[in-house]
């Protein structure tokens, strides 16, 4: 049985392309959070809490260390 993830709200800090779509600085996206024990993929979404796309880890990871912010209130 797969533990159930949670989706955390992270704040775009630099500019970045996913997919088919443009993320501006201060824009609030949603990624589910990273799976280490499965390596599975994440979900992205946009501001509107809708699905965008999938992520590998390594993207992930890239992003966080560059590209966006966990957000502080985090809803």
């Amino acid at each position: 049985m797969a533990a159930i993830r949670s989706i955390n709200k992270y704040t775009v800090i630099k500019r970045f392309s996913l997919g088919k779509r443009m993320y501006d600085k201060l824009e609030t996206i949603y990624i589910q959070e990273h799976d280490h024990q499965n390596g599975e993929s994440q979900k992205v979404f946009n501001s509107d809490q809708e699905y965008v796309i999938d992520i590998s880890a390594d993207i992930y990871l890239a992003l966080n260390k560059d590209f966006i912010v966990r957000s502080v209130d985090n809803q």
